[in-house]
């Protein structure tokens, strides 16, 4: 069960690391946003100044097409003999209405193009949109997808946590009386064979449990972590100290008696019992 709550609290930790990635993300994302947002209000300018533009050139247009409408059924010709102004005249409306219609069909021409650009300036902000808010969408998608899975690995390492609170309360105390009874080298709490704790049969070497003691507390008898729960050299819980056959406080208890009980506990059950240090017992 220790295993299983250092193995979540790990994954809590790495569920954590990934919540300011994509948080970075939504943040690139919403620049993306605002950014396009600035260039469709400049594309949206553009297009009213575009339209207003056309609107004036229709007008232009409309007005020569009025005035050619109006003249369309005067002969120039028989217009010129009658008024007297002579042929001279005549060759200079002619072309004062050839230039005209040259600048009509300019005027046209920059319509159809206006049209046509104010069509590109249209679809264009349609997609800026589109893909501004579908990034944004995104990654506000995988934060709260990152936020969720480190909160799910939270509720399940509390639930594991509270599962061994469980199972040790309910060790019964006759369970520890009988580990002290067949501890390993026959010596349960109290005063150790000849002054001296007795080497555990088949135990660690001096060294490894010095790695796994430096990895668990720097080597420190007095160490208290995790809130008071693990104590002294070997961060023992409560429980298991006693299981092993001690007696009071680990932490105040000798050096050389947590190294005992640290041996008894090695051949007992494994380096399992130190998740995350275990990988110092080869």
């Amino acid at each position: 069960m220790r295993a299983k709550i250092r193995a979540l609290e790990q994954r809590v930790i790495e569920a954590g690391r990934a919540i300011p990635a994509t948080r970075s993300a939504e943040v690139r994302a919403t620049a993306r946003a605002r950014s396009a947002d600035q260039r469709l209000r400049s594309a949206t300018q553009r297009l009213q100044a575009r339209t207003r533009a056309q609107r004036a050139g229709q007008v232009v247009l409309a007005t020569r097409l009025r005035d050619l409408y109006r003249r369309g059924s005067d002969d120039p010709l028989v217009a010129a003999l009658v008024s007297g102004s002579g042929l001279a005249a005549l060759a200079g409306e002619r072309a004062d209405a050839e230039r005209a219609a040259r600048e009509d069909a300019r005027l046209v021409a920059r319509l159809r193009a206006d049209r046509r650009a104010v069509d590109r300036l249209q679809t264009r902000r349609a997609q800026e949109a589109r893909a501004a808010a579908d990034a944004r969408d995104e990654a506000a998608e995988r934060r709260a997808a990152a936020v969720a899975l480190r909160d799910g690995r939270a509720r399940a390492l509390r639930a594991a946590r509270a599962q061994l609170a469980r199972l040790e309360a309910r060790e019964p105390a006759r369970a520890r009386q009988r580990a002290r009874a067949t501890a390993p080298g026959g010596t349960t709490a109290g005063t150790p064979r000849g002054g001296r704790w007795p080497a555990v049969p088949g135990g660690p070497s001096r060294a490894v449990l010095e790695r796994i003691a430096w990895c668990e507390s720097r080597g420190n008898p007095r160490s208290i972590g995790g809130g008071g729960k693990f104590r002294g050299k070997y961060q023992f819980m409560q429980s298991t100290w006693e299981a092993m056959g001690g007696s009071g406080d680990p932490a105040a208890a000798s050096e050389a008696e947590q190294d005992y009980r640290a041996a008894l506990l090695f051949v007992k059950w494994g380096p399992g019992q130190w998740p995350v240090c275990a990988a110092f017992a080869r």
